[in-house]
């Protein structure tokens, strides 16, 4: 058989995966009686072939807990790790050197693992601050896939706001993940 025809050898032309890989009401449908916790995202790999690690939002995870992650999966597996709150909500992208380091260095077992680094901004990340996003976007490591998740509605407006963050992203060669968060917030609770 030929070597670029052979199943081994075949792009993952999709994947399938869920926003976490652990939660307890999935005990016996995802991981199976007797799963322990520590041994939930091993058992998720089984069955999916990428996963959101969210978890990076909150914390940069300790060095032992990447490890584990990496042993936990294949190396097909794809992740997809937020940056850090306080670099994107705190911060702003500004002044954030350091714990952009910090986090890279920390994750660099999983930077093969990682199909996309995610920027999410918070709704409050307007216009007005595409200068900051611009140049973040020169500081981040080079060479890795990183899409960026805007929640301000005048980037879904369809006017000059929405065509500025577009090139800036074209230009930069960085994705944009679309969450329009508008029809959440359209009606109270």
């Amino acid at each position: 058989m030929d070597r670029l025809c052979s199943p081994l050898h075949q792009p993952n032309h999709f994947r399938l995966g869920l926003a976490m890989w652990s939660h307890s009401n999935w005990q016996e449908s995802v991981y199976g009686h007797g799963t322990k916790q520590a041994e939930r995202l091993a058992r998720y790999a089984t069955i999916f072939n990428t996963v959101e690690g969210n978890t990076s939002f909150y914390a940069t995870p300790a060095q032992q807990t990447v490890m584990n992650w990496h042993s936990a999966t294949p190396e097909s597996f794809r992740f997809t790790f937020k940056l850090p709150q306080t670099i994107t909500h705190q911060r702003l992208l500004q002044h954030c050197g350091q714990e952009l380091k910090d986090f890279f260095q920390i994750m660099t077992p999983l930077i093969d693992k990682t199909g996309i680094w995610k920027i999410q901004l918070p709704a409050h990340f307007g216009p007005e601050n595409l200068p900051a996003l611009a140049q973040f976007l020169d500081q981040i490591p080079q060479g890795l896939t990183y899409g960026v998740e805007v929640r301000h509605a005048a980037f879904f407006a369809k006017g000059d706001a929405e065509r500025a963050l577009n090139r800036l992203l074209i230009d930069k060669k960085v994705n944009r993940i679309i969450m329009d968060s508008r029809p959440l917030f359209a009606l109270p609770p």
